[in-house]
């Protein structure tokens, strides 16, 4: 087998999955956990995103996927396990914010997540295109939206952990799209949690570089607050290492000063290092941006988890429980105690 194909080997277009419900149509993007293709949902004849594991140091042979480099049979299985947890993670919730999880499953010696399709662009593209910066009003609106997507998911108790610009998408129909959840953990408020160590620099506050430290919703707001910082100067903010060794982060009016003085001092709350001092809610953050926070909207958990299969060969065996003809139906179980 050509070596470039073990490395970068896509699926073929046309392939299919879940005994022939989704067919794969082109691929995507390619970061170093997976590879996202175009593909059909073909019972529904609508499009989908599907998501495949496939870490980086891989390689394929035929339509399987065979773990290599640093990846032996543990880290493998351990690092596919986490993929299938975001999987989980996405399904329970049913919120113009957040992206859909409609189905996930093994098959290949990997698994997969079949997801909406969103076309539109991410805030860092559109940045791009901008040349630099964004008007306050915009970016405000924009922050507006992610903040409300994210009150669902701190209200269920769970952090994105990676919130930045390429995470945040301006879809085609006007909605404003968190996206990437494979950071995402459950969290209990104010609680001292030990995290595998994923963070973007600029964006993660100082608790997210160290495995054992207090996390809550001030480690999304740290990041969201960023975030804006980002999109009002054009410039990423300097990291919390950086930081915590003594490097000043330059105020937004600093950068910008055509940005109101509230704004600026809204993010500088957001952003401050001590997770004591820090903002604690996405209402206290949005209430100091001058933006609605008084109809936060509440979890939407879905009643019906998405399906997952063990087995391509049956795709509605849902958790290896027994055969079943249908997706699975919903329980008093199925919201919550998957993490």
């Amino acid at each position: 087998m050509d070596v470039s194909t073990r490395v970068n080997g896509v699926l073929s277009p046309g392939a299919c999955l879940a005994s022939g419900e989704y067919r794969i149509d082109q691929p995507l993007g390619q970061g170093g956990f997976g590879i996202t293709y175009q593909g059909l949902d073909i019972r529904l004849n609508r499009p989908v995103a599907v998501k495949e594991f496939f870490p980086e140091g891989c390689w394929r042979e035929g339509a399987t996927v065979v773990s290599a480099g640093r990846w032996n049979s543990d880290t493998y299985s351990n690092a596919k396990q986490k993929f299938l947890l975001e999987g989980q993670t996405l399904g329970q919730f049913n919120h113009p914010g957040i992206v859909r999880v409609f189905y996930y499953f093994e098959e290949n010696n990997t698994a997969y997540m079949v997801m909406e399709y969103l076309r539109g662009k991410t805030l860092a593209e559109i940045l791009k295109q901008r040349k630099g910066k964004l008007a306050e009003a915009e970016a405000l609106a924009y922050i507006g939206q992610v903040g409300k997507a994210l009150s669902v998911l701190h209200s269920s108790q769970f952090l994105h952990r990676d919130i930045k610009p390429d995470n945040i998408m301006l879809a085609d129909d006007g909605r404003i799209v968190l996206i990437d959840f494979g950071a995402a953990r459950d969290f209990t408020t104010n609680s001292t949690t030990r995290y595998t160590t994923m963070l973007t620099p600029g964006y993660a506050p100082l608790e997210q570089y160290g495995r054992a430290l207090k996390y809550g919703a001030f480690t999304d707001i740290y990041a969201l607050g960023s975030t804006l910082y980002h999109l009002l100067t054009g410039k990423a903010p300097v990291s919390a290492i950086e930081r915590a060794a003594g490097v000043e982060l330059k105020t937004v009016r600093q950068l910008n000063p055509r940005v109101s003085s509230w704004v600026s001092d809204a993010i500088d709350l957001a952003m401050i290092m001590d997770v004591n001092e820090r903002l604690q809610s996405v209402a206290e953050f949005l209430d100091l941006l001058h933006l609605d926070s008084t109809e936060l909207p509440t979890p939407d958990i879905t009643d019906v988890a998405p399906g997952f299969c063990s087995s391509a060969t049956d795709p509605w065996n849902v958790f290896g429980r027994g055969t079943t003809n249908s997706r699975p139906q919903s329980s008093n179980n199925s919201n919550k105690g998957w993490f």
